[in-house]
């Protein structure tokens, strides 16, 4: 009796004081949840060819149920022989975890016909992110990353979980949440062996939504093979819409490399190389416009009345400011100089010694008022992460800053677009877009469309003017006659097309660290402008050679009049 007492008072305990948890055990025990993890949205260029997509992998999970510590492990062990497992991953035998990501099909096949002789493994297919042509775009599409615990608990109503891949940078980043889609689940009962016996319940996965963007791969596949070996930038846009049609940085990165777990090789190889291939040049370096900047001091000495197109002033390779001790000269980059010349020409001849007095005429805060107007104070607009703003000085920056008076030498070295000033190669770009449209400030944008993935369109973006610069028509008139005759005579024939009118200047920025940095900037075609490009190239030398022979392939490439470009597709405002 007392034997029957005790176990009926176990029983009691275990039926119904504990019944609800033994219960849930029992059912743990009985059915296993396998997550279903939902391919991520495609990214297509403008002509809806793929740029970023996803391709099938093969993973292998160890879900012992039903078997003990030792049985576990010896699995394992026979598991590590044929597939190399990721034993760092494994910290309790006994917990269902991903022991092998990515296998390769034949070990898959393997694995699948004897999978008697590995109780607890499980194969699982799933999508993996794949970047198709390597490096192409990759500061522009971004890469992935497993999500970290304080991202997650940042982000907790987001539903995001330990082991969750997300956006890092670029595209993949800005778009996450309409990339990344809705994961689903499988419950599977097993038997007492841990074997599967039915499904009980499938919840599908949804893929992420499609992005189209403004980009063309044809052009971008020829700018990023142009600046192949060098450092720099290039970015190409629309001027009469802010589309973006190509934009490159390089050197680059294959962002294959993050798909998967990456090795600590690896991320010392592209975080500490000296090249910077994780850097984007177009948004974050910042460096000096060199004569690019002369459109700012043309503008501004124009608007103000300070010259007109008969101002002139001589040029003998040299200009002397201030006297005595203190006199300090200031040389042209043609050594013999350019004689006497009036505006035009100094802006085709890009004469340095005329701009030296320009800008002194007109005034450093003058200069920084238009070339605030004109968006170079601000970022871009673009949007990316991390984008750096450059530097427009004034008189009282340099008070603030440095304390101490601004003095002719420092407008002298700002109205050429050297000392402080700083810019991007997106806000030259944009300026230069301004600059063939007359006044209106886009802001950049590269995303066209999202599309689920039942094909409804989500949303669609719009050109946004950020801002108008109200210029008289002369000085807009002015300014066009003398970059384009930059192309017909001066600084930019490199440019110089029978069939095509173009406006365009050259930049040589001084770098105290080493060669100078070549810029190029124009748009085509003048009077109906389709595209505006700006071309940064580091350690470069001179604009006209360092950077005027890729804007001229550009150009040849957007309009089809190189020999091989003959077929190929262009551009117009509407596209």
């Amino acid at each position: 009796m007392a034997v029957f007492l005790v176990l009926s008072l176990r029983l009691f305990l275990i039926s119904i004081v504990k019944g609800s948890y033994f219960h849930k055990v029992s059912e743990d025990n009985r059915i296993q949840i396998f997550p279903e993890p939902a391919p991520r949205g495609i990214i297509y260029d403008r002509t809806h060819k793929v740029m970023v997509d996803n391709r099938l992998s093969f993973s292998v999970m160890f879900v012992p149920l039903n078997l003990n510590k030792q049985e576990a492990e010896l699995t394992i062990e026979r598991l590590d022989k044929v597939i190399g497992v990721d034993k760092s991953a494994i910290h309790d035998v006994l917990a269902g975890v991903c022991i092998a990501e990515d296998i390769d099909k034949e070990k898959v096949f393997f694995l699948s016909e004897q999978k008697s002789n590995y109780p607890g493994m499980k194969i699982q297919v799933q999508p993996r992110r794949h970047y198709p042509y390597g490096p192409f775009a990759a500061h522009l599409l971004g890469y992935l990353g497993e999500i970290t615990k304080k991202e997650m608990d940042d982000a907790v109503e987001s539903g995001f979980k330990l082991g969750d891949i997300v956006g890092r940078t670029g595209l993949e980043k800005m778009y996450d949440s309409y990339l990344r889609g809705i994961d689903g689940s499988e419950q599977i009962e097993v038997n007492v062996n841990g074997r599967p016996v039915r499904v009980l319940n499938h919840q599908p996965s949804h893929m992420g939504d499609n992005i189209g963007l403004t980009i063309n791969r044809g052009l971008q596949e020829t700018c990023e093979s142009l600046m192949e070996g060098k450092k720099g930038a290039i970015c190409v846009l629309n001027p009469r819409n802010g589309e973006i049609l190509a934009l490159v940085s390089k050197p680059d990165f294959d962002p294959n490399i993050f798909v998967g777990h990456t090795t600590p090789e690896q991320y010392k190889q592209l975080f500490n190389n000296k090249d910077l291939p994780m850097f984007n040049r177009v948004i974050q370096s910042q460096q000096s416009p060199g004569s690019t900047f002369k459109i700012i001091t043309t503008i501004a000495a124009l608007e103000k009345k300070a010259i007109d197109t008969e101002t002139t002033f001589h040029c003998n390779g040299k200009f002397y400011l201030g006297s005595g001790s203190g006199r300090r000269e200031f040389k042209c980059w043609k050594k013999e100089g350019h004689g006497t010349m009036k505006l035009i020409d100094a802006i085709a001849q890009s004469c340095d010694v005329y701009f030296y007095q320009v800008g002194l005429r007109a005034g450093v805060d003058n200069i920084a008022e238009y070339a605030s107007m004109l968006g170079l104070s601000n970022v871009s607009g673009f949007g990316f992460p991390g984008e750096e703003k450059g530097l427009i000085p004034t008189s009282k920056w340099k008070k603030e800053k440095y304390r101490d008076n601004w003095y002719p030498g420092d407008t002298v070295n700002m109205c050429i677009g050297q000392g402080y000033v700083l810019v991007t190669p997106i806000q030259m770009a944009n300026l230069i877009s301004i600059v063939a449209n007359r006044g209106t400030l886009y802001k950049p944008f590269v995303v066209r469309e999202i599309v689920d993935y039942e094909g409804n369109r989500i949303e669609t973006f719009n050109p946004s003017v950020m801002k108008r610069a109200t210029l008289s028509p002369q000085t807009w008139d002015i300014l066009e006659k003398g970059l384009k005759e930059a192309v017909l005579s001066g600084t930019c024939q490199v440019v110089k097309f029978k069939d095509l009118s173009v406006a365009a200047k050259t930049g040589t920025a001084q770098n105290p660290h080493g060669p100078d940095h070549a810029w190029f900037v124009c748009y085509a075609p003048v009077g109906n402008p389709q595209v505006a490009i700006a071309v940064y190239v580091e350690h470069g030398g001179h604009g006209a050679s360092g950077a005027g022979p890729i804007a001229r392939r550009i150009l040849e490439r957007v309009f089809g009049l190189g020999e091989e470009d003959a077929a190929a597709e262009t551009f117009t405002a509407e596209d």
